[in-house]
């Protein structure tokens, strides 16, 4: 008997997820779809039925035309408009990593591929199904349009990370308790480690301090929270573990350039 077994990519396939924001069929026309610089926490793939629309991004403009599928990556800066009008399906996705980042985001152009009629036909109708077998299936479509838009950026050649047993815990750790308050400290004293020992283990597998990925993971979370709810910010700067909103408001200011309270009015388009 000849046996083969690679423990690490079935562990991948375990651990990455495709989380979906937002989704819907819409018709819009110029007054309900324009916007400026718009940059997103997740990625939006466009399956367009009918209509025509523009999206313009690092220089260069695409045009939205249906028989086409078309991928916006998370972190894009991008500017939209419909001509006269637009119908499409869409998803706001987030393509979860095992420690804790998006596959997608920062990549610096949005993808398109072929869309046939009957194709979209058959999605439209899992998406308005009710059954199991409409869950499954639509999953399976809208993973391999991913896997066909994602396939026109390198990194999909690039090896799969995978961190140590020790790392993979800290990382459990810090999600199962993520709150701007959290030290490398008590992390380390949870994993029954010294401070050093465990920030030097992190810092060499990951390339970051945890402090580094704390922040990044805390501040995601808000992202996210601040994209797909209508909770008060403040309700959501408590639950991140920050003193009081207004320090909540300004950290998030240094960091993405402008409040919470902005960031979200943009997201909500």
């Amino acid at each position: 008997m000849k046996f083969e077994q690679h423990r690490e990519i079935v562990a991948n396939m375990n651990q990455w997820n495709m989380e979906i924001d937002d989704s819907g069929y819409v018709y819009l026309d110029y007054d309900s779809w324009h916007s400026t610089d718009v940059c997103s926490p997740f990625s939006r793939l466009y399956l367009i039925a009918d209509g025509e629309g523009t999206l313009e991004a690092a220089g260069t403009q695409t045009i939205l035309r249906p028989g086409s599928a078309y991928f916006i990556p998370a972190g894009l800066t991008f500017s939209y408009c419909c001509t006269e009008y637009l119908e499409k399906l869409y998803f706001h996705l987030r393509l979860v990593k095992p420690d804790g980042y998006d596959l997608a985001y920062g990549l610096p152009f949005i993808t398109r591929c072929p869309l046939e009629k009957d194709v979209l036909s058959e999605m439209l109708s899992h998406y308005r199904g009710s059954r199991w077998e409409d869950v499954l299936l639509l999953e399976q479509e809208l993973r391999a349009f991913t896997f066909r838009l994602l396939g026109q950026y390198e990194i999909m050649q690039t090896s799969v990370t995978t961190y140590s047993p020790l790392i993979q815990e800290t990382m459990h750790y810090i999600h199962a308790n993520l709150s701007a308050g959290l030290t490398s400290k008590q992390v380390a004293d949870a994993l029954f480690l010294s401070d050093i020992t465990l920030s030097r283990r992190f810092h060499q597998e990951t390339g970051r301090t945890i402090h580094q990925y704390l922040e990044d993971m805390v501040f995601q979370t808000a992202c996210k929270r601040l994209a797909v709810s209508n909770r008060p910010i403040g309700e959501i700067s408590e639950e991140l573990g920050f003193c009081d909103p207004f320090y909540f408001s300004r950290r998030f200011r240094q960091r993405y350039g402008e409040p919470p309270s902005q960031y979200r009015k943009r997201l909500k388009l």
